[in-house]
C-alpha cells in the first residue's frame, strides 16, 4: 500500500472517529438538557410537598388556639353574666 494511500485511510479513519465523538457529545448534551429540566420538575415538586407538610404540622397548633380562644370567650361570657346576676 502507498504512503499516500496509508493517509487517506487514516484521515478518513480519524474523520469517522470525529463524527463518532461529535454525535456522543449531542446526545450527552441532549440527555444532559433532559436531566436538568428532570431535576427541576422534581425540586419543584418537593418545594410544594414541604409547603404541604408545614401546613399540616401548623394544624394542631391552630386547632389549639381555636380551642383556647373558645375557653378564654366563654370564660369571658360566664364571668360577665355572673357579675350582670349579681348586680341585678
Amino acid at each position: 500500500m502507498p504512503p499516500q494511500d496509508l493517509q487517506e485511510h487514516r484521515i478518513s479513519k480519524l474523520e469517522e472517529d470525529v463524527k463518532t465523538l461529535y454525535a456522543k457529545m449531542n446526545g450527552f448534551a441532549v440527555t444532559s438538557a433532559e436531566l436538568n429540566t428532570k431535576l427541576d420538575s422534581v425540586l419543584l415538586t418537593l418545594g410544594e410537598l414541604k409547603e404541604s407538610i408545614k401546613s399540616v404540622q401548623d394544624r394542631p397548633s391552630k386547632m389549639w388556639d381555636k380551642f383556647l380562644f373558645a375557653v378564654l370567650t366563654a370564660l369571658g361570657t360566664g364571668i360577665g353574666t355572673a357579675i350582670l346576676v349579681f348586680l341585678k
